[in-house]
């Protein structure tokens, strides 16, 4: 159940919980950038096939040392208890990250962010019960990043739904500057059964 995951501690790593597309809805998302790159001649970079991903919400703060965050963070993840979600995206847009810098993704239907609010709340609940502080909630749009551009879309594109049953959730481990996205463990959506 737990991938390798290096024992040192990179000042630049960022750990935050997300749903992994399964590989088919991940073929559907790249082939669909493919297509609107080619028509609409975008520049930029493509985030890899593995690391496309749904991020749900970040890492609790903590007075810990990061090391020993890992295993907090687990038992926060083992006592989520959230149904599997059926989760939608349909259309295409940019986001503005600062400066020069945009996203191009793929935006959840209103019914798949109002469902991931939820599992987000869920998860960051659990975090808290752990002793992770979680700031105030903010803005939350489900949505999965594809590509990095210095010009943002002219408007947003219409998609068919790419749809799929999300089974699980993961903490994934990213490194800044590096290209890295790590599944660290999945846990997977179960109703409370109580």
């Amino acid at each position: 159940m737990h991938n390798s995951i290096s024992q040192q501690v990179d000042p630049n790593e960022h750990f935050f919980f997300a749903l992994q597309p399964p590989l088919t809805a991940r073929a559907v998302m790249v082939e669909q950038l493919d297509r609107v790159v080619r028509e609409h001649a975008l520049g930029g970079r493509s985030v890899r096939f593995g690391d496309l991903h749904v991020a749900l919400c970040g890492v609790g703060r903590t007075a810990r040392p990061r090391e020993a965050v890992l295993p907090v963070l687990r038992s926060a993840a083992q006592s989520v208890r959230a149904a599997p979600v059926e989760v939608s995206f349909d259309r295409l847009t940019s986001f503005r990250l600062g400066g020069h810098s945009h996203a191009l993704v793929l935006r959840g239907t209103s019914t798949t962010c109002t469902a991931l609010r939820f599992l987000r709340t869920a998860i960051g609940h659990a975090q808290y019960a752990q002793g992770l502080y979680q700031p105030a909630a903010s803005r939350f749009e489900a949505h999965v990043t594809l590509r990095h551009m210095t010009q943002p879309m002219a408007a947003e594109i219409a998609l068919e739904a790419i749809t799929w049953q999300a089974q699980e959730f993961v903490l994934m481990r990213s490194v800044a500057g590096h290209g890295v996205h790590e599944v660290v463990e999945r846990w997977p959506l179960e109703p409370d059964s109580r």
